[in-house]
């Protein structure tokens, strides 16, 4: 076993969250009375380094300033204005190094406006990427880093040239294409890991209406990708690997925790970080090993059902010793 932390660097947004819960979204010039409202900090980015933070640490761990055998960085940018301190303030209270995110001058730290519907728990968001729209291209993988987990609310300019960089300094690369759109070709080439959601899955792959969830993964791995996961919401999670697709195998799924759901809105962000922290830990400690899918996916699956349970964003995310071992 490594002496050394396994590192993650996490490349991409950071957000102030307004969120407003309501039993159900107005129609057009509808005024409603909603049921909540409340601010905290987000960004699909900042959500999954906390989740990777949390994950591999235990809440005293963090408190007590303990070492954990995983590192994980945040690497974006804030504005100079009321939310920054703040919010980094808040990410190294959970373990993160928050030394990689620029502070600009004269900026406004990014927002999303999230819209909860109290009875489903489904959310819907608006985002404005304020200062994280203002990263420029330039290499943001430390030369150390074992994993670099990559989403979309970067420039996408950014995001392609740190992506192509991890890759050609043996980073393990993970995306998490939200919110999606086209990629191009370079994004895919030597890709180790690719999450996504049903409708992540049909915009990226381009197909709407699926046969089968391996018809779609196999879209994937032809244009370059190692492991595809598709995660179904209540029905698991999908994934397929290119050495499965050689075989003339199928995918698998693995079965989701059957719990009552809450909030939505960082389930997919756990999900991320857990299945992340198992990547970084296999990949400080594996010489040669296959990466174990089926237990990474399994716990990350339970951690994102103890963050359903409860309302809220990086708030509900569960520390390493709240997910249930089953």
């Amino acid at each position: 076993m490594s002496s050394k932390p396994a590192v993650i660097s996490v490349i991409g947004s950071l957000n102030v969250d307004l969120v407003t819960r309501t039993p159900r979204v107005p129609t057009g010039g509808e005024t409603l009375t909603s049921e909540s409202f409340n601010i905290g900090w987000g960004g699909k980015s900042a959500n999954q380094a906390v989740a990777c933070a949390r994950l591999s640490r235990t809440k005293t761990q963090a408190s007590s300033s303990q070492t954990s055998d995983v590192e994980v960085r945040m690497v974006g940018a804030v504005g100079d204005d009321e939310f920054h301190q703040g919010f980094l303030k808040a990410l190294r209270e959970d373990g993160l190094s928050t030394e990689k995110v620029q502070i600009l001058k004269g900026k406004k730290t990014g927002v999303a406006v999230i819209i909860v519907e109290t009875g489903s728990g489904e959310n819907r968001i608006m985002f404005c990427p304020g200062a994280n729209g203002d990263v420029k291209v330039q290499d943001l993988v430390d030369e150390d880093a074992g994993v670099a987990l990559f989403q979309l609310e970067l420039p996408l300019e950014v995001v392609l040239h740190n992506m192509k960089t991890a890759r050609e300094k043996g980073v393990e690369t993970i995306i998490n294409p939200a919110p999606a759109i086209p990629l191009p070709d370079e994004a895919y080439h030597g890709l180790g890991h690719l999450i996504v959601n049903e409708t992540e899955a049909a915009i990226l792959s381009g197909i709407e209406k699926p046969t089968s969830w391996d018809e779609v993964a196999a879209v994937f791995i032809a244009r370059g990708v190692k492991n595809v996961i598709i995660t179904l919401g209540g029905e698991g999670v999908f994934y397929k690997t290119a050495k499965q697709q050689e075989a003339s195998q199928q995918g698998h799924i693995v079965p989701a925790r059957k719990v009552k759901v809450v909030d939505t809105t960082a389930a997919g962000d756990t999900f991320a970080g857990a299945y992340t922290v198992a990547v970084a830990r296999w990949k400080a400690m594996a010489r040669g090993a296959d990466f174990d899918l089926d237990t990474a996916i399994a716990h990350a699956n339970r951690a994102a059902s103890m963050t359903v349970q409860k309302a809220g964003a990086q708030s509900s995310i569960p520390w390493a010793d709240e997910v249930p071992e089953s």
